[in-house]
């Protein structure tokens, strides 16, 4: 009797233990900052004074909504003005053809132009730059471009970052993610001269790991190239710290992540192998797409795997954020005034992965989720 006592005590200790690890359907008071019906964001910024923006690439559909935008009570707002904005077949240097990545220093907007769009074989000369805009008065204030043989089709400008602390103008860091495999890499771009330079191309450190397995909404998925079924591609999120010394990146397809220097990988004079022997290797984290990260330098991760958001410590604590049914592909993330905004993808419900069947489908959600809450 004694034993089954004890047995029986033991199971219910487990039960009990095992019940109070489970994450909560919304832990937190997750609100809904904004719907879109028709299109889907990717990157999102937002402003102290609660100005958002997004990115609203065209390379999943080749749409006619602009392609980066302000939301004003749900209602796209081309930004910086509609005519920048027109999906058009020429003159592509001066408009916005398919933008993944954005990103906010003080009060400028950079804007990423990744050029490619859906149901177009070829990403035409001019389209791929980097445009910063002055959000106040929607002035084009640099255009940067990222002009062939530099920029090859197998390309894929992702996120970037953007670092006043290195070069006259400043420094820009943008991951390539990559449309062809193998192609992934970190590009530098030197803001007051256009200068450009390549870094880590199909370095372990920003590629998949052969045989990588995740879950997505529930069923599991092993990298294929050959019959892909999931999300494929290389280094992804990108963030810098507060202080702008080191620059962080993941891979959806690795579970490493990493960071280095900005001394370092700005430095146009160190040889590739001395920028590459730099890398920090920082641990294991999961990392559907993009990076964000809080003025405590605590990092943000999306994990569509456990319709999770993780946050990491300085110090290399990881701690459950939020957990929800709608995080099926937390893509874009941005911290500001203690809320973390998060775009909701549906890249994984694409006919490329879904043996032709389109699965995506409106309403297209943006996620605010109070971090006081989480704490």
């Amino acid at each position: 009797m004694k034993s089954i006592t004890i047995l029986f005590l033991c199971i219910v200790s487990f039960t009990l233990r095992t019940h109070a690890q489970m994450p909560k359907e919304y832990p937190v008071g997750i609100n809904l900052a904004a719907s879109l019906d028709s299109v889907e964001p990717a990157g999102v910024v937002v402003t102290e004074d609660n100005r958002l923006f997004v990115a609203l690439p065209r390379g999943g559909v080749n749409h006619h909504f602009p392609s980066v935008a302000e939301i004003v009570n749900d209602k796209i707002i081309p930004f910086p003005n509609q005519s920048i904005n027109e999906n058009v077949n020429t003159d592509y240097a001066h408009h916005l053809v398919s933008v993944l990545g954005i990103t906010l220093y003080k009060n400028t907007l950079w804007i990423l132009d990744q050029g490619k769009r859906a149901g177009i074989d070829h990403i035409p000369d001019g389209a791929t730059k980097v445009v910063a805009v002055d959000i106040l008065s929607k002035k084009i204030l640099k255009t940067i471009p990222i002009p062939k043989p530099f920029f090859r089709e197998t390309i894929q400008l992702n996120d970037l970052r953007f670092d006043p602390t290195h070069g006259k103008e400043g420094t820009i860091y943008i991951s390539n993610n990559g449309f062809a495999k193998p192609d992934q890499s970190i590009i530098v771009v030197d803001v007051a001269t256009g200068r450009l330079r390549e870094l880590f191309r199909d370095a372990p450190e920003v590629s998949p790991v052969k045989g990588f397995m995740t879950y997505i909404e529930g069923l599991p998925h092993v990298l294929s190239y050959s019959h892909p079924t999931m999300p494929q591609g290389g280094v992804n999120g990108i963030e810098l710290t507060h202080d702008f010394k080191k620059l962080y990146w993941t891979i959806p397809t690795n579970p490493n992540f990493y960071s280095i220097s900005t001394d370092t990988i700005s430095n146009f004079a160190l040889s590739d192998d001395a920028v590459k022997k730099a890398i920090h290797w920082e641990g294991q984290i999961v990392s559907n797409g993009g990076i964000t990260i809080d003025k405590q330098d605590n990092l943000y991760f999306g994990d569509a795997s456990r319709y999770s958001i993780l946050k990491r410590t300085p110090n290399g604590k990881v701690s459950l954020v939020a957990y929800d049914p709608r995080l099926i592909w937390p893509d874009g993330l941005f911290v500001q005034n203690d809320s973390l905004y998060v775009t909701i993808g549906q890249w994984h419900r694409s006919p490329g992965l879904n043996g032709g069947k389109d699965l995506r489908h409106g309403p297209y959600d943006i996620l605010k989720i109070p971090l006081s809450e989480a704490k």
